[in-house]
């Protein structure tokens, strides 16, 4: 053989290292992007959906379940039944998402949160924005990573080396995801709009900017064709620069577009949308920045390394040790007790946590691993009045019972890391093929794709197109109003009721913050395009308004009851003195029963 031959496959090798460190994954940016994503998950469903539960997902609602099922028939028909039903679905829900962001059975826990969350969207599904599709497609897609490894109370029963990071196919289909959606979006864009004229991100505050945004409009009006370029710029050339080998590069990528979404979630808006990008984008987090990052935590917070003395015969005990240790990520050594700490832990019957060549016992001491640990503040409990006495009954409540040698093989197992396996990279490569292809006919419509390939996509809720990239944002400033007339001839307006503001009906103001009367971007979908002309814009109006009648007529006096209620939809453009406004619905209300009830 040539001595070039062996140089050759060396320097191919080298080549392949470098031109594959994108699809390097590092485990901890698999936790950051988990602990985000359930985040924004139990954000949306406790914010905003517990609280209007009834309202958008039941027959006593805005829409009964027949009717959303004639008009979009759904995929999973889990919350079409009775309300008692669709409640605990939601509580398995809540739970699910929680879990996940615990670690607990990760991979099982997002396939789960994902087809609930589908089949709540499907219950309403004129209530959805970006954010609210997203969320289900990147559970779903989770599955395909490393979950298990990264921190949670699953990666506590490992017993051995975790790698800091694992080189996989299974981001090809993340980082294509990335590329439709901020480049493929850049190209559509309207170039004038975001670079020439410069004014999309003043349209975009217009239309949908939230109280500091509208300040951000006003106030500053001169720095916002730069923000316009700024946002194309960085929409167009973020996405490569995750594509580069060198580590720093693709950091940079990172923090562009994650400030893209801090600027979102600020200044416009447009729901949990920038919550669950941010949460995206966390997974592109290179392992150098966490090594660099550990290396300021580790100077900043001192070298103090805790050490675990256990009762060398007690099995439970020395898995409960390394089990707390890595749940804590705390710097410790686990040992069994000799000398002077097992004269200690015989005497007192407790562990023995040394920190600082001081020993803590009992529940003291979790608050020493706490204090070698990231976890430092939660050690400031102990100050609190009684703490101190709960965390040492707690813990001698188990050290007094504890588990047999069974009980701790069966619920405390010494796990071992696998990386993704060939089903999970064939899985990877089969998604990113098929929305390879389905990108090709244009992210921003999904029915320019064939309809076997969008329908399949769509099943999975995985047919994702991109909303909030808006090619032109619209210059005009949009709310809903309605008015109710009471039984005494007073004119009110239910909807600002609705959303907390006094009731009093005006007809000719145009808002200064029309945020505030949007209802916030989860109500904003429900009216935003409903067309009386199309069946499901009907629905939507006639249901809006059937409500806004129950809604006032609860909370208020037979004397004060309205007997019918107009909604408009108002907008107008800067500089307007007064709205325009157009017809969506008239509903009469009628005494039934000794209430006021809608008429069908």
């Amino acid at each position: 053989m040539s001595p070039a031959l062996p140089r050759a496959f060396r320097l191919m090798r080298r080549a392949g290292e470098v031109l594959s460190r994108p699809f390097v994954l590092s485990l901890t940016s698999v936790t950051a992007f988990r602990l985000l994503l359930a985040f924004a998950v139990l954000y949306d469903l406790l914010r905003w959906r517990l609280p209007w539960f009834g309202v958008w997902y039941t027959d006593g609602g805005l829409f009964q379940g027949d009717e959303v099922y004639r008009l979009v028939p759904p995929v999973l028909p889990f919350f079409f039944g009775h309300p008692l039903l669709s409640h605990l679905l939601f509580a398995l829900l809540v739970l699910a998402v929680l879990l996940f962001g615990l670690g607990y059975r990760p991979r099982a826990m997002a396939l789960l949160a994902g087809v609930l969350l589908l089949a709540l969207d499907a219950r309403n599904p004129w209530l959805l924005n970006t954010g609210h599709a997203l969320m289900p497609a990147f559970l779903l897609l989770s599955v395909l990573l490393p979950l298990e490894g990264s921190w949670g109370v699953g990666a506590a029963l490992f017993r051995g080396p975790v790698p800091e990071a694992v080189r996989t196919p299974v981001l090809l289909p993340f980082l294509l995801l990335a590329f439709t959606a901020y480049f493929l979006n850049a190209v559509a864009k309207d170039f004038e709009a975001y670079f020439a004229r410069a004014d999309a991100v003043a349209n975009a505050l217009i239309s949908y900017g939230t109280v500091p945004g509208v300040l951000l409009l006003e106030r500053f009006p001169g720095v916002l064709p730069w923000l316009s370029r700024y946002t194309w710029l960085v929409e167009a050339g973020a996405p490569f620069l995750l594509l580069l080998p060198p580590w720093p590069l693709r950091l940079l990528g990172v923090g562009l577009l994650m400030s893209l979404h801090l600027g979102f979630l600020l200044f416009l808006d447009i729901g949990n949308f920038p919550l669950v990008m941010l949460a995206f984008l966390a997974l592109f987090v290179p392992p150098e920045a966490w090594r660099l990052l550990g290396r300021l935590w580790g100077k900043l917070s001192g070298e103090a390394r805790a050490v675990v003395h256990y009762d060398g015969g007690c099995g439970f005990c020395a898995r409960m040790s390394e089990v707390l240790v890595r749940l804590l990520l705390a710097r410790a050594e686990v040992r069994p007790a000799e000398g002077e700490a097992l004269a200690l832990l015989e005497a007192r019957r407790s562990w023995v946590v040394e920190l600082g060549g001081r020993y803590h016992l009992e529940g003291r001491g979790f608050q020493a691993l706490l204090l070698a640990s990231p976890f430092r503040p939660l050690a400031l409990l102990w100050r609190l009045p009684g703490f101190a006495w709960l965390a040492d009954r707690a813990y001698r409540l188990v050290a007094d019972r504890r588990p047999s040698p069974a009980w701790t093989r069966a619920h405390l197992p010494a796990l071992a890391f696998r990386p993704p396996g060939r089903l999970h990279v064939a899985l990877a490569l089969l998604f990113s093929l098929a929305y390879g292809a389905y990108s090709l006919y244009g992210p921003w419509d999904y029915r320019k794709a064939p309809e076997t390939l969008a329908g399949s996509l769509g099943a999975l809720g995985l047919d994702l197109r991109w909303g909030h990239f808006a090619p032109s944002p619209p210059k005009e400033v949009l709310w809903i109003g309605a008015v109710g007339v009471t039984l005494t001839g007073r004119v009110v307006d239910p909807w600002r009721a609705l959303v907390g503001l006094p009731p009093e009906y005006r007809p000719e103001e145009v808002p200064r913050f029309p945020v505030l009367l949007s209802g916030g971007e989860h109500w904003r979908k429900v009216w935003w395009e409903a067309n009386p002309q199309k069946p499901s814009g009907r629905l939507r109006a006639e249901g809006l308004a059937r409500y806004l009648c129950r809604f006032w007529n609860g909370k208020h006096a037979p004397t004060r009851w309205i007997a019918s209620v107009t909604l408009y939809r108002y907008w107008a453009k800067p500089g307007w003195e007064r709205p325009e406004r157009s017809l969506l619905a008239h509903v009469p209300c009628a005494v039934e029963e000794g209430y006021l009830e809608v008429e069908p």
